[in-house]
């Protein structure tokens, strides 16, 4: 994936008739650079949680903690799977509503998981 649309460079122009300042041998190496960056931002993976069809909330209602628990919760994603700290939310019989950071990309998450892939974390644990 290409992307040197997003900088000002003339590819044409490869005899080195850049900007002022601007060091061509590495011209390329920070255009891979960026690409590599901007390819793993839009197809990094997404985690997965439960479906409404797993879930089944008609037969098997949801009920809000009345302070969120801090636990650790496994997380599965496509590739892997990662035990991270977390807050449930909420609960069913068979599974429970986390919400956790993600790190890599600086974003709070939300969702079903099953029940046994909790643990709470201990009261005197921060």
């Amino acid at each position: 994936m290409q992307v040197h649309s997003l900088l000002t460079f003339d590819e044409s122009d490869q005899s080195g008739g850049g900007a002022i300042g601007e060091n061509k041998r590495y011209r390329w190496y920070y255009d891979d650079l960026l690409d590599r960056w901007i390819e793993g931002l839009v197809m990094r993976e997404e985690p997965i949680m439960l479906t409404e069809v797993e879930l089944d909330l008609p037969s098997n209602p949801a009920r809000d903690f009345p302070e969120p628990w801090r636990v650790y919760v496994w997380i599965r994603y496509p590739s892997s799977a990662y035990r991270v700290q977390a807050h449930a939310r909420a609960w069913t019989r068979t599974a429970v509503k986390v919400s956790f950071f993600e790190p890599g990309i600086k974003i709070q998450r939300e969702g079903w998981v099953w029940v046994g892939s909790v643990t709470r974390a201990a009261p005197d644990e921060k």
